[in-house]
């Protein structure tokens, strides 16, 4: 098995962490699945996000559509295509992704464990890519 591939399944385990560990600390502990929806929820539930400005609610909805790249983007890769494509493009959903760090401002520590571990799910996932262009075999 090569290197990549061993990467791209730590991608993908770590992905499926970050949705059901907790992520966030509100009231209860928040997991990544319910982040999720809260995320999204600007697209159906405008009207309760009127007074947040535009720009934090285009990243906080892109945030979200990220879990579908990397479904996307996991897949592109297995099957052999465009290593390079995932590279970059799952590279900058970890840059997306990492916008709640800073935009929490004092919040920021409510972030958890499930959050974190979903960010390096799409920094594996470059890495696993950037080993793919590379096609480094597995050291024996």
């Amino acid at each position: 098995m090569r290197a990549s591939r061993i990467v791209l399944l730590a991608a993908v385990v770590a992905n499926m962490l970050g949705w059901v560990l907790p992520a966030i600390e509100s009231p209860v502990d928040e997991r990544g699945w319910s982040a999720f929806i809260v995320a999204l929820s600007p697209l159906w539930n405008f009207e309760d996000f009127r007074d947040v400005p535009v720009w934090l609610l285009i990243l906080m909805v892109g945030s979200a559509l990220t879990n579908f790249l990397f479904v996307g983007l996991s897949a592109l890769l297995l099957r052999g295509g465009h290593p390079k494509l995932v590279l970059f493009t799952a590279a900058a959903a970890t840059l997306l992704d990492l916008h709640w760090v800073i935009t929490l401002e004092s919040y920021r520590g409510a972030l958890e464990a499930g959050y974190f571990i979903w960010v390096c799910s799409f920094a594996l996932l470059a890495f696993a890519a950037f080993l793919d262009r590379q096609g480094s075999p597995v050291p024996r």
